[in-house]
């Protein structure tokens, strides 16, 4: 579970772009199913060409009917409901080590350089780790981008330290989001702002 946590840390907002993909497909089959139900169902319900007999009413055919594409409907809209309500939840618990012990070399100090990786294109990444100052210092910066504090907070997990906040540039505005899994050598994860996200790779 600690490494689905992770994945969906790194990753949410193609979790959530996958399930919003699932849902439509399972809608659209479930409404083709239901069609082509009824279509078959009105074929053989046809009534046949012969004189019908004295004293018989005729019998209507059935109606079609379109409770499965309903049910799919508010299957979708609940698998919906539960990605924006369970992600966040993902996001803020599991991954950050809830249920590993704390490390007992946890790490306190370090600068780790790399790249970070987009659609967009790639950045030079420098994160800079402090945690025994108070308050702790974790700063990020980039040659272009400029330099951005964390604000957030920094749990103990197997293996390392997690990082989850916001990252605020030198003016004080709020420039984007850190989710990151910090080791004695190296760092994973990601940073930007919405779905603008570099997955991050930097080496001690």
């Amino acid at each position: 579970m600690t490494d689905v946590a992770r994945y969906v840390q790194d990753h949410p907002y193609q979790m959530l772009y996958g399930l919003i993909g699932l849902a439509i497909l399972l809608v659209i089959t479930e409404i083709r199913h239901a069609v082509e139900t009824a279509a078959l169902r009105r074929a053989f319900l046809r009534p046949a060409a012969v004189t019908p007999v004295a004293g018989t009413a005729p019998v209507a055919p059935a109606p079609a009917r379109t409770g499965g594409a309903l049910v799919s409907l508010a299957l979708a809209v609940v698998i919906l409901g539960g990605a924006f309500y369970l992600l966040p939840l993902l996001q803020g618990q599991l991954g950050q080590g809830g249920s590993a012990a704390p490390v007992a070399q946890a790490l306190t100090s370090g600068t780790y350089r790399g790249v970070g990786t987009s659609p967009v294109g790639s950045a030079d990444l420098t994160l800079t780790l402090d945690l025994l100052s108070t308050p702790k210092r974790v700063v990020l910066a980039n040659p272009t981008l400029g330099t951005f504090w964390m604000r957030g907070e920094v749990t103990p997990e197997s293996g390392g330290t997690y990082l989850s906040g916001t990252l605020i540039a030198a003016s004080g505005a709020s420039w984007g989001t850190i989710k990151a899994h910090v080791t004695a050598r190296q760092v994973t994860g990601s940073v930007g702002a919405g779905p603008v996200q570099w997955q991050l790779d930097l080496r001690r």
